[in-house]
């Protein structure tokens, strides 16, 4: 049966993993919960054994960490590393029990998407900006509605709450989104098969981890629930880290400059409609960018061809056949050349055989050569008849080696003779028993043989060796 390849949303990269089970996100969860609470309580002891090796009152950071003062540096620091802690947890859950790679929980490229997280992250600030114009407009319109007197603050405060605001909350958006959109959509996604599943039950979740009142926490629920639908939308967490990452970064920046009061946890109705307003904005922008940029919103998985197991053939009985599902494996050899009679040079058993060019014993004369059979093709009716075979030439004796030369069998595959030329002057001439008969000729020769010739000697002459036919030892016949 073809397979087919398998397409799978951002909710539902879990599944893409081969080795996924159901009861695996629980358990990252848990793992993930316990490496949290170690590296917190590693990070407060390190807090203390810093607050006490220095001669600073430490009473005033225990009342600003029991109040949450984000104002003060050292608890603004404290809080946004407790919550960074929470990417490397969540990184060894995962790595531990999977989906692998982790990258699944960043895109479904299986990565961050660097340039389409600049991208979104441009897009997002352009639209806060308006939204920062159109809310300070509403102050001015309506004054209860404007914020409060800015607060200056130290100039040391000031550099230091303006580094963590632009360097470490960043980190701390996109813990968050790691968590709440990553995790948790993806959790539920492989367990229900609707996004909309995958995109609001975690909502309540992120509410409950912002100490607001209904006002606030409103804006928080709708926040969370944009962010996961332009993650599905998009297909990963960049949008959603640039969009939570600015919004971030623009209120802790006004608070840095007491233009806002990064403490304050009551709503109202005017900010939530502009967060609302800002937050659609911002997410159909978005989405009209990804789509003119062809953004990939799923991931294609292609599924691999059950493997064959191959039965090793020497291990099978005489007789037998390999067991169901299984595959006899050909026995082959990798060393085996094979040689094509076609290619130059190819074997030819022929030309090798044992009583060719065995040795053979003293005073034994060399076996001769096997003819072998041609066959001869039908002449059409309309050729002309072939003329009456002529007899075989008489032999002649030449030292030990008797040469005789048979007749062809038809003139139909007799060759032209070549003329020899005038007679070069000294030369003798050749005897008349030699001279072949008026309208014979030649038979066809053996080419085989010349590469280990077992024909007769030279004949005598000029510029022609007398003597031995052939060399004597291995491998060459011995002279009769």
């Amino acid at each position: 049966m073809e397979q087919v390849d398998q397409q799978f949303e951002f909710h539902r990269l879990a599944r893409s993993w081969p080795q996924y089970r159901w009861w695996k996100p629980l358990l990252t969860a848990l793992l993930g919960v316990a490496l949290y609470v170690v590296f917190t309580v590693v990070l407060l002891i390190a807090g203390a054994v810093a607050a006490l090796s220095t001669s600073a009152d430490v009473s005033q950071y225990l009342d600003a960490a029991a109040a949450i003062d984000l104002s003060d540096p050292v608890i603004f620091a404290f809080t946004l590393i407790s919550l960074i802690l929470m990417i490397p947890a969540l990184a060894l859950a995962v790595l531990v029990t999977g989906p692998r790679p982790f990258g699944l929980l960043s895109s479904v490229a299986g990565r961050i998407r660097w340039r389409w997280l600049a991208l979104c992250a441009a897009a997002a600030l352009a639209v806060f900006l308006v939204s920062l114009g159109i809310s300070t407009l509403i102050g001015f319109l309506f004054p209860e509605e404007a914020a409060a007197a800015p607060v200056q603050q130290d100039t040391s405060t000031l550099v230091v709450l303006l580094a963590l605001s632009l360097l470490a909350v960043p980190f701390q958006a996109a813990a968050e989104e790691y968590v709440f959109r990553g995790f948790l959509m993806q959790a539920v996604g492989g367990w229900l098969r609707h996004p909309a599943f995958a995109i609001l039950l975690p909502v309540p979740l992120f509410v409950l981890g912002h100490l607001y009142d209904p006002l606030g926490q409103a804006d928080v629920a709708i926040f969370a629930v944009v962010a996961g639908w332009i993650t599905w939308r998009t297909g990963g967490l960049e949008a959603a880290i640039a969009v939570h990452a600015i919004n971030n970064m623009t209120i802790f920046v006004l608070g840095a400059f007491g233009l806002v009061d990064v403490n304050s946890s009551e709503g109202s109705v005017s900010g939530l409609l502009v967060s609302v307003a800002t937050m659609a904005v911002t997410a159909g922008v978005i989405v009209r960018l990804a789509n003119r940029r062809g953004i990939d919103r799923t991931r294609t998985v292609v599924p691999q061809a059950p493997l064959e197991h191959a039965y090793p053939s020497y291990a099978l009985p005489v007789g037998g056949s390999a067991p169901y599902g299984y595959q006899e494996a050909p026995v082959r050899n990798p060393w085996a050349q094979e040689l094509s009679q076609e290619q130059p040079g190819g074997y030819d058993p022929s030309q090798y055989d044992r009583a060719r060019y065995a040795q053979q014993p003293a005073g034994v004369g060399p076996v001769p050569a096997p003819t072998v059979p041609t066959a001869r093709p039908t002449p059409s009716p309309a050729a002309a008849p072939h003329p009456a075979p002529r007899p075989a030439q008489p032999a002649r004796s030449m030292g030990d080696t008797v040469v005789g030369r048979p007749a062809p069998s038809s003139d139909a595959w007799a060759e032209p003779v070549p003329s020899a030329g005038p007679v070069p002057s000294g030369a003798p001439a050749p005897l008349e028993s030699q001279r072949p008969a008026a309208g014979s000729h030649p038979a066809r020769r053996d080419d085989g043989a010349d590469r280990h010739p077992t024909g007769p000697a030279h004949p005598p002459g000029p510029g022609h060796p007398s003597g031995t036919s052939h060399p004597t030892g291995p491998g060459y016949p011995a002279a009769g």
